[in-house]
Parts: C-alpha cells; sequence; structure tokens
C-alpha cells in the first residue's frame, strides 16, 4: 500500500515539474505573445519518377499538415517566404511482399524515395537536408482499378507520415 501511494506522489511531483519549468508540446500551443510566426512555402514537388501525380500528392499533404500548425503560416509563393520547404521524388518501386501462390501475390509494397531541402530564401542558407523512404503495404485486388486506388491510398497514408515527421523535425530548428 505505502509503494502505491510512493508511486502515485512521485508522478504527481514529475507532473508538477513539467508544469512549473513551462513545458509544452512543441508547435501546439504557438508561439509567445509578439512573436511574428515564420512564413513557410511548399512548392509543388519535383517528380522524376515514372509514376504521374505523386508530386501533388506530397505537396498537398505537407501542406495540409503544416496548415495545422499554430506557429507557422503557409504562403504557395516562395518570394513572400521566410523559409521554402522543397521535396523531390527521386524514385518509385513496387514489389510483393505476401503471396496467396507462387504466381499470385496479395500484399504489395510501394516504396518512395524523398528527398527535402528546407532553406532561408533571405540569405540561401540550407538549414537541413533529408532524405527519406516512404513504404506503403496495400493489398491486390482482382480489378485494375480498385488495386490502383487501394495503392493511391497507401501513397496518400505515406505522404501524410512523413509530413507529419518533417513538420517535427523543422519545429525543432526554428
Amino acid at each position: 500500500m505505502l509503494r502505491v501511494w510512493g508511486i502515485r506522489l512521485m508522478a504527481v511531483l514529475v507532473l508538477l515539474t513539467l508544469a512549473g519549468c513551462g513545458y509544452r508540446p512543441v508547435g501546439r500551443a504557438g508561439l509567445p505573445p509578439g512573436t511574428e510566426r515564420p512564413v513557410l512555402a511548399i512548392p509543388l514537388f519535383a517528380n522524376r519518377s515514372t509514376e504521374v501525380g505523386l508530386e501533388a500528392v506530397f505537396a498537398n499533404s505537407f501542406i495540409e499538415t503544416f496548415g495545422r500548425c499554430k506557429v507557422l503560416r503557409l504562403t504557395t509563393r516562395p518570394e513572400n517566404a521566410n523559409l521554402v520547404l522543397e521535396g523531390k521524388i527521386s524514385s518509385v518501386t513496387k514489389s510483393s511482399v505476401a503471396f496467396f501462390d507462387i504466381n499470385r501475390s496479395l500484399v504489395r509494397r510501394v516504396t518512395i524515395r524523398v528527398d527535402l531541402q528546407l532553406t532561408r530564401r533571405d540569405t540561401g542558407q540550407v538549414v537541413w537536408k533529408d532524405s527519406d523512404i516512404v513504404q506503403e503495404d496495400y493489398t491486390i485486388e482482382t480489378s485494375f482499378q480498385q488495386g490502383e486506388s487501394l495503392k493511391k491510398m497507401g501513397v496518400r497514408r505515406g505522404a501524410a507520415t512523413l509530413a507529419k515527421k518533417m513538420l517535427d523535425k523543422i519545429l525543432l530548428v526554428i
């Protein structure tokens, strides 16, 4: 009984310490009053793959994710921004990962390599560069249209996951 109370007391002390030091999740509470929010531009991604339309899917996913952030303001014009986030889709590969039998796959994986660069527009200084790989699995359907639809949903999931990861990275450097 005494041990349970000790654990509870320790948890309360930790919470009070965190609250007292001003701890808060990055990007959720916004900037202190009087601080101007940096403006970020996310132009259409470059697409060096053979998969048509991925540049818009990724750019839109990033814009949607970053648009929810209270720390940044978004613009469509790089000339009006403090920071510019540019992306390039380098490659797309598809492979089978689960099989019904030797001739028929049940699950496929799309792997997309994305190169990203955050630049300060006024100085041209590269803040960071990153290459990431997005992998998403999708099931194979008998109809081509259903299979393509499932693949596109997987790509959108992967783009959203990458956008959240890069938002966290950007919030650490601004």
